[in-house]
């Protein structure tokens, strides 16, 4: 008798990522490896276009209201995932559901966390998909929350991670905004869960804007990682 699929539920945070979101949807289900749920987690600042083009598709649509930011979408779509592994992916195929094995993979063999990096051996970085600015503000911010999580961390900041579903509501972010990233890395380390950095591939923005200002993202980011840190 054939083992059964391991069961996977993608958390897709969407707000301005346009039809895009149904490619980035459809070609995660391609994947016939685990028996998928998506999750697409809407608030009330999501553009009509992305929502029209997520309801085309097989995904769960989840509103959760607030339009507080990205770290108060995933928080709220915690009780949602019931599943065993959780993976979160940016909607903007930027990040690509084809390495999703990447990421779901060592979770099945006994790690806890898995961190999508583009920062490694084995990544791959579209020319002129991180300006340099972005580029050095990236490598800051992991450098010092591997100091603090005291394990070495390439790409704090990519969208695309996952968890064991307990070890995700063990970490129960509380953070709002883009710095939450920052706080499950920490806090997984500080209760001592196997995390591992995966190397992944990443595109130039395809269509719309990125929703993330370098400088107010960053400091925010930079207070978050001192704050968890220091448990205040």
């Amino acid at each position: 008798m054939s083992k059964s699929k391991p069961k996977v539920t993608i958390i897709m945070p969407a707000l301005n990522e346009g039809n895009i979101i149904q490619r980035t949807i459809n070609d995660c289900l391609k994947n016939k490896n685990y028996s998928l749920r998506i999750l697409v987690i809407i608030d009330s600042k999501i553009d009509k276009k992305t929502l029209e083009a997520a309801k085309k598709t097989k995904a769960r649509i989840i509103d959760v209201g607030i339009g507080k930011g990205k770290g108060a979408a995933i928080k709220a779509s915690i009780p949602y995932c019931k599943d065993e592994i959780i993976v979160q992916l940016d909607a903007d195929y930027q990040f690509l559901p084809s390495d999703l094995d990447r990421i779901v993979s060592p979770l099945l063999k006994g790690y806890d966390v898995s961190l999508g990096t583009r920062y490694q051996r084995g990544s791959h970085i579209d020319s002129d998909s991180v300006s340099l600015f972005k580029l050095f503000g990236s490598y800051g911010l992991s450098a010092i929350t591997s100091i603090f999580a005291r394990y070495r961390v390439t790409d704090v900041m990519a969208g695309y991670k996952g968890f064991k579903r307990e070890v995700l509501k063990d970490l129960d972010p509380q953070v709002e905004h883009f710095g939450y990233e920052a706080e499950l890395v920490i806090n997984a380390a500080k209760k001592k869960y196997k995390i591992i950095n995966v190397p992944i591939s990443y595109r130039k923005r395809l269509i719309g804007g990125s929703n993330v200002s370098s400088i107010k993202d960053g400091l925010l980011v930079l207070n978050t990682i001192i704050r968890t840190a220091l448990n205040y």
